[in-house]
């Protein structure tokens, strides 16, 4: 039938959980979630790297759900500084 590559389902999911994370953030549905998907994401590619899957697949993954723990980070970040700020402002007055 097919030969089973060690490593190989890791790396898929890892790039399917980067491109959710990225789109989760990108598109504002939820920064939190998007660290948390990236984060699997990272943990899978670096485990589908350990049984030896060295493919482009695992690579995008990475780089993925990198980018979407970055940039969900950012996003979280920059939601409660808003926040703290509407929070000064409203002290002001």
């Amino acid at each position: 039938m097919y030969e089973k590559i060690p490593g190989k389902n890791e790396a898929v999911a890892s790039l399917v959980l980067g491109l959710i994370s990225v789109g989760c953030w990108f598109f504002g549905y939820s920064s939190i979630l998007s660290v948390i998907l990236g984060i699997i994401g990272l943990a899978l590619a670096s485990s589908s790297k350990k049984y030896g899957y060295q493919d482009s697949i695992r690579t995008a993954g990475f780089v993925l759900s990198l980018i979407g723990v970055i940039g969900g980070a950012f996003a979280f970040l920059a939601c409660i500084a808003c926040v703290g700020t509407i929070g000064a402002i409203g002290m002001l007055h």
